[in-house]
C-alpha cells in the first residue's frame, strides 16, 4: 500500500515539523512575558501557572486587541481597583508597549471620574515613581493644561435634578472637558471606560458605555476582548456580568451574536468551562464544598448578586448546610460591611424559598 505509506509519512513529517516549531518558538513566546515580582507566586504556585499559561501565554497574545490597547485598559483597571503593585508593573509595561507619559497621565485623570479620586491620587504617585525610575521627566511632555469650556453643549441636561452640582460635574467637566481632551481619542476613552465599568461590576455604566464605544468605533470583537481581558484582573464574576449586559446592548441594536451562554464574549465561556470549572474546581487540593465556601464569601463581599445567587445554590448542592451558609454570611459581613451582608441574607432567603427549604434557625 505505497499510497497509504506515503500519506502516513507526509502526516508524520507535518506533525514533526509542527512540534519542532513549537519547541523553537516557545522560549521566544515565554521570553515576551514580563518577569513576575520576586517571590510573588512562591506561596501560590498554581497562581503562577495560571499567570504564565493563561494571562500572558494566551490572553495577552490574542490578536483581538493590540498590545497598546491591552496595556491601556490594564493600567485603567488596576488604578480603579487600587491594585498598586500591579499598577506599577503595568505602567512600565505600558511605556514599553508604546503608551506615552502624557497618555498615562490622561488615563489616570479619566479613570478617577469612574473609580473615585483616591484611585487617581494613588495612580499619580505610582506614575511618578515609574517615571523617575526610568529617568523620565516628572511632568509628562505634551500634557495639556486644563481648559474649561465656555457655555458647553450639555450632554445630559436633565441629569440628577436632585443634586445639581453632580449634574454640573457630569456635563461641564466629565463630558464637555475630560472626554474632549486630545491626549486620548474617543475610542481610547470608550475602551478604558468599558474596562473600568466591567471591573467595578457597574452594570448601568457598562450598558451606556458599550453603546458609546460602538459609536466611537470600537468593534463588537474588541468589546468582547476587553471583557475577557479584564476578567483576569477583576475576577470572572465581573466578566460574566459585563458579558450579559453587553449582550443586551448588542441585541437592542440588532447586532449579530453567536450561540452559547456568553454570546457577547464567547471566549469567556470557553475559559469558564475549561479553566474555571474544568480545571480549577476539579483540583484535589480543596474539596468542592470548600471551593463553594470560598466563592460564596468572595461574591458576597463584592456585592455580586447574580453570581452570589448561583453559588449559594451550588454550595447547597456541594454539601453546605443552611446553618453553615448563614454563619458564613455573618462572618464575611464583619469584614465587608453590613450592606453586603444584608444583600447576601436577602438573596439566600430567596434561594431557600425557591428550593422549598426552611430558613435557618
Amino acid at each position: 500500500m505505497p499510497g497509504l505509506t506515503f500519506k502516513f509519512n507526509q502526516l508524520f513529517c507535518v506533525r514533526w515539523l509542527g512540534a519542532l516549531a513549537m519547541i523553537l518558538l516557545w522560549p521566544i513566546a515565554f521570553a515576551q512575558q514580563p518577569a513576575p515580582p520576586p517571590g510573588a507566586y512562591d506561596a501560590a504556585p498554581y497562581l503562577g501557572q495560571v499567570r504564565n499559561t493563561y494571562v500572558y501565554g494566551d490572553i495577552w497574545e490574542r490578536p483581538g486587541l493590540s498590545a497598546r490597547d491591552r496595556s491601556m485598559i490594564t493600567v485603567a483597571v488596576n488604578q480603579a481597583l487600587y491594585a498598586t503593585n500591579e499598577l506599577r508593573l503595568h505602567m512600565g509595561r505600558a511605556l514599553d508597549n508604546g503608551i506615552t507619559q502624557a497618555e498615562i497621565s490622561e488615563i489616570i485623570a479619566h479613570v478617577l471620574w469612574y473609580s473615585g479620586f483616591p484611585t487617581g491620587v494613588n495612580a499619580a504617585r505610582v506614575a511618578a515613581e515609574v517615571f523617575a525610575e526610568r529617568g523620565l521627566p516628572a511632568s509628562p511632555p505634551g500634557a495639556s493644561s486644563r481648559q474649561p469650556p465656555v457655555n458647553p453643549e450639555l450632554e445630559f441636561p436633565g441629569a440628577f435634578p436632585q443634586t445639581p452640582y453632580l449634574r454640573d460635574l457630569l456635563n461641564q467637566v466629565v463630558y464637555a472637558e475630560t472626554w474632549k481632551r486630545s491626549e486620548l481619542s474617543p475610542r481610547d476613552r470608550s475602551m478604558i471606560t468599558v474596562a473600568v465599568g466591567t471591573a467595578l461590576y457597574a452594570s448601568s455604566e457598562i450598558r451606556y458605555h458599550v453603546g458609546r464605544a460602538l459609536d466611537n468605533g470600537v468593534t463588537q470583537d474588541e468589546i468582547a476582548e476587553i471583557i475577557t481581558h479584564v476578567t483576569f484582573y477583576s475576577g470572572f464574576p465581573t466578566g460574566v456580568n459585563a458579558a450579559q449586559v453587553t449582550a443586551e446592548v448588542f441585541e437592542a441594536r440588532g447586532l449579530p451574536m453567536g450561540d452559547g451562554p456568553f454570546r457577547a464574549a464567547p471566549y469567556l465561556g470557553e475559559l469558564i468551562t475549561g479553566l474555571v470549572y474544568g480545571e480549577t474546581w476539579t483540583r484535589e487540593q480543596l474539596s468542592t464544598r470548600d471551593r463553594s465556601l470560598a466563592t460564596i464569601a468572595v461574591t458576597l463581599a463584592n456585592y455580586q448578586s447574580d453570581q452570589l445567587r448561583i453559588h449559594l445554590g451550588r454550595g447547597l448542592d456541594n454539601g453546605l448546610t443552611t446553618q453553615e451558609i448563614a454563619e458564613l454570611i455573618a462572618q464575611v459581613t464583619l469584614y465587608s460591611g453590613f450592606p453586603s451582608g444584608v444583600n447576601g441574607s436577602r438573596i439566600f432567603a430567596e434561594v431557600l424559598r425557591e428550593r422549598g427549604m426552611p430558613l435557618p434557625d
